[in-house]
């Protein structure tokens, strides 16, 4: 049996927000109010939006003794697809619902359970560490949804070998912020286990826009450890310049490579150390290491690391208290004498052109790594009904580098062979809530890019008729997880006319960068956007006027 949470005093804080904090007594008298409340059933779709919720749903179904399955996504095709697979399980938001929202399926709402008080006496629940705790999904090689149970000693085991990793005191005094869902694999250890394990708060808040973590880091006396992703901490680096974040103490970066010169200048510029997690969904963190000045990652306590040779072919295993039986990797290593290791590729996405091959992870590190570029990602094309050779292509968000510019510095360093052909300038990825891209949403951008260039190239460069319209589209989404959106009413929630507006904006200048724009005197919005949404921004280029 191992406890929920290690807060040592009925008054200590488990959650802080805007108007105030949550204490340990307090929201122990939640989860248990809340567990005798739950639906009869073993699994439970946890949906919850805010940390409290997610928090607070996931606490009372272990007391419950059911399992919170967590779907990749937040989107109706995310858990209708884990409803497939689980069949009795109920939906659990912490927002008003309707019928719009859910249709038929059985949800429970849980956010009234908010308000309740501290008990006259708190009672401290133990947990079978076999339960099952949690199952999360990733989105596998066809698409469907690959499940990875995970029991509640392995997620302990796994926060206590986290804060051991960063070299955290036994008992810390500061706060945590994070920026992911708690969905996510990285979400649910740093946002959710790591505060419960060493009996800190974390902010109810989750910050995606770089004003709104300011205000929450300068909320209370204690330093704060930031959770977030490599692009998050990007913006954010952008938006502050030079300038120190008040109430910052350090920084851990995870669900994408953090390129090497993003953690240097954010240690320049904030005075902290910015920490970066090696691991997967399969096997929660396996390593961290310090990116500004370490090549090498360091394995989380009780984590082994091997290599075996399978069918002919070497292959990287791990296994550890948290990890659970031995799990195989995706991902080539170089294990070096020390302990220690380098990362070199995903096994899974190594590319052959020419009779050479390279990892596609390694070419979209090249890519990143070029100063100037905000986001990249090379994109092999499986095209059928073609006899040419194949060849890698390239998306890149820069405000300031032409394709030519990337290219000129990409030849430096990698083979001419994996040079992107050709190589897309776009406003941005079309990532997901937790950063992630899938095949499907890069082969939409393609054959969208692929189209806008051979309409383009229809008219000659320089000589567009007066009649002649070239156009240029850019794919845009605004997450689901955009703190605009609860507020905007709230269980059908509409994206805020305003929110498009910034996303036009930021699609114009980044596909005409050299235009100064305007005032916009007057917009007429003709029909609702929903989030998760893909939208178009499409340019018209008449008589080399926009």
């Amino acid at each position: 049996m191992l406890p929920l949470l290690n807060h040592g005093a009925s008054g200590d804080a488990v959650l802080l927000g805007a108007t105030g904090e949550v204490t340990a007594e307090a929201f122990l008298a939640q989860v248990y109010a809340l567990a005798e409340a739950l639906p009869e059933g073993k699994f439970v779709v946890n949906l919850c939006e805010t940390r409290h919720g997610f928090m607070l749903g996931f606490a009372a179904a272990l007391v419950r003794g059911q399992t919170s399955l967590l779907p990749p996504g937040q989107g109706r095709g995310d858990w209708e697809r884990v409803l497939l697979l689980f069949p009795g399980a109920y939906l659990l938001s912490d927002a008003p619902t309707s019928v719009a929202t859910f249709g038929t399926q059985p949800f429970f709402d849980l956010s009234r359970f908010f308000a309740i008080g501290a008990a006259s006496e708190m009672q401290r629940p133990q947990i079978d560490g076999a339960h099952i705790a949690a199952i999360l999904f990733t989105s596998g090689s066809t698409g469907e949804p690959c499940a990875h149970s995970k029991t509640w000693g392995q997620l302990w085991h796994g926060a206590a070998n986290l804060a051991a990793a960063l070299k955290w005191p036994d008992h810390p005094s500061f706060t945590v912020v994070g920026s992911v869902p708690a969905q996510h694999m990285f979400g649910l250890e740093a946002t959710v286990l790591l505060p419960w394990y060493t009996g800190i708060a974390v902010h109810a808040q989750k910050p995606l826009l770089p004003a709104d973590l300011e205000i929450v880091l300068q909320q209370g006396a204690r330093s704060n450890w930031w959770m977030t992703t490599p692009l998050h901490l990007r913006a954010v680096l952008r938006a502050a310049g030079d300038a120190a974040l008040t109430g910052l103490g350090g920084v851990v970066a995870s669900t994408m490579s953090l390129p090497a010169a993003l953690a240097s200048a954010a240690e320049a510029a904030w005075q902290v150390p910015i920490m970066e997690i090696y691991g997967s969904t399969e096997t929660g963190a396996l390593a961290v290491r310090r990116t500004a000045t370490e090549t090498t990652w360091t394995a989380l306590p009780d984590v082994l690391l091997w290599r075996e040779i399978e069918a002919g072919e070497p292959r990287f295993w791990a296994c550890g208290a948290h990890v659970g039986p031995a799990k195989p990797l995706d991902d080539e290593l170089q294990l070096n004498s020390d302990g220690r290791f380098l990362w070199l590729g995903r096994s899974s996405d190594l590319i052959k052109v020419g009779g050479k091959r390279a990892s596609l992870s390694a070419l979209n590190q090249h890519l990143i790594n070029v100063p100037g570029v905000d986001d990249g990602v090379y994109f092999f094309p499986q095209e059928i009904n073609t006899s040419a050779p194949q060849r890698p292509v390239a998306f890149y968000v820069s405000e300031t580098l032409a394709p030519q510019e990337v290219l000129k510095i990409l030849r430096k360093h990698i083979d001419p062979l994996f040079v992107p052909r050709p190589l897309y300038r776009v406003a941005q990825l079309p990532r997901n809530a937790n950063g992630k891209l899938s095949q499907a949403a890069l082969g939409a951008l393609f054959l969208e890019c692929k189209t806008q260039r051979k309409n383009q190239s229809a008219v000659q460069p320089g000589r567009i008729a007066q009649s002649s319209v070239a156009k240029s589209f850019t794919h845009c989404l605004v997450a689901t997880n955009h703190p605009a959106l609860p507020g905007h009413f709230p269980g059908d929630p509409l994206v805020p006319g305003v929110i498009i507006l910034d996303q036009v904006t930021q699609a114009i200048g980044a596909r005409f960068p050299q235009i100064a724009l305007g005032t916009l005197r007057n917009a007429r919005f003709y029909a609702p956007l929903k989030p998760g949404e893909t939208f178009s921004v499409q340019t018209l280029l008449r008589d080399e006027q926009v």
